[in-house]
């Protein structure tokens, strides 16, 4: 069920001829430091929802260094994404830096409010945005913790935002519907660049999840199997999702590993990022879940640790609690009287 934009596995013959890469291929990818870089800044540019970024490439050690400029934090997570489907990149280094937006930081806050109100997924009744000098607070409540990434995740597509403190409490206090599970695993699937030129057909029947479509292994059957385990789920069924080798994404081969691996790699990374230098972050490690603890010597550095591990393969969620040197960590979902809360505009 391929769709009509560049498919996965013609990728790599078509950017290769655009960057004259005479060694890639679809089953190896480009060879060496240089080629790679370049081929994964065409890549990115390929990417049709990275229109108004600038990204630069540097390769050194298996580890991918992005530079340049992006107008959402979606887009940087996307182009690391995007790197860390390429042979060879066992890490990412994100450095993009997010152009400054027009908007007002209230205006940015009530964006963000709009668009978790529109998403079928989350009750954003009980969600408030905050944003101050371009960094959005999210606090509040939801029933679960898919929710509490997810509205992370929603609140990085708005253009201007550089960082997303995720203070939402997480109450278990609501079931959810089968349209809300619907509308997750969708955004999911849309929001994943790996899953650029397929097509995933979903369908929830009281919290039985079908799955139908192609993918390009066995290893990204599972993978979508498991991620589509969101909260509410009972069950997921995929016997009709079909494997396609044409669709495969061989660079993502092995790298979905184990949590210790994952520590080293991103042991590697933090080392390769100069804004972390002057920096004791920890890292601990569960399934999916990358939790960083210790200090930063300013905000940058901070952010960047978050952004770093975001670029290590099989992570997909990231608790940042590093604290700055010398500041004082808010608790969770605390909100002061004269803080401005974003209104939703009916």
């Amino acid at each position: 069920m391929k769709t009509p934009i560049l498919f996965r596995a013609t990728r790599w013959m078509i950017l290769a001829a655009a960057v004259g890469l005479a060694s890639a291929t679809p089953e190896f990818g480009p060879q060496g430091d240089s080629d790679t870089a370049d081929f994964i800044e065409m890549d990115v540019k390929a990417d049709n929802r990275m229109i108004g970024s600038k990204v630069e490439v540097a390769v050194e050690n298996g580890i991918a260094t992005l530079n340049g400029t992006a107008i959402s934090l979606e887009q940087t997570e996307r182009a690391a994404a995007r790197a860390m489907a390429t042979a060879e990149i066992r890490a990412v280094v994100n450095r993009l830096r997010i152009i400054d937006p027009v908007a007002k930081d209230a205006v940015l806050a009530e964006r963000v409010q709009q668009r978790l109100s529109k998403s079928e997924a989350i009750d954003a009744s009980r969600i408030r945005v905050i944003v101050d000098g371009r960094k959005a607070t999210l606090a509040g409540q939801v029933g679960s913790w898919d929710e509490q990434e997810l509205a992370r995740e929603i609140a990085t597509e708005i253009p201007g935002l550089k960082e997303i403190s995720n203070r939402l409490e997480v109450t278990f206090d609501t079931v959810r519907t089968d349209s809300a599970i619907k509308a997750q695993i969708l955004h999911m699937v849309h929001d994943d660049p790996l899953c650029q030129g397929i097509t995933i057909d979903v369908k929830v029947k009281d919290g039985v999840v079908s799955l139908g479509g192609e993918v390009g292994s066995p290893g990204e059957k599972d993978q979508l199997v498991h991620r589509s385990h969101v909260t509410g789920v009972t069950e997921v069924w995929a016997d009709d999702i079909m494997v396609n080798r044409d669709l495969a994404m061989e660079g993502m081969n092995g790298k979905i590993t184990k949590p210790s691996d994952t520590l080293r790699v991103l042991e590697d990374a933090f080392a390769a990022d100069p804004r972390l230098k002057g920096a004791d972050i920890q890292a601990s490690a569960a399934g999916n879940q990358v939790t960083l603890t210790g200090t930063a010597p300013n905000d940058e550095a901070r952010a960047a640790a978050e952004s770093t591990a975001r670029g290590i393969p099989g992570v997909m969620i990231v608790a940042n609690e590093v604290r700055v040197a010398g500041g004082v960590s808010q608790p969770t979902a605390a909100i002061s009287k004269d803080q401005r809360l974003a209104t939703v505009v009916e």
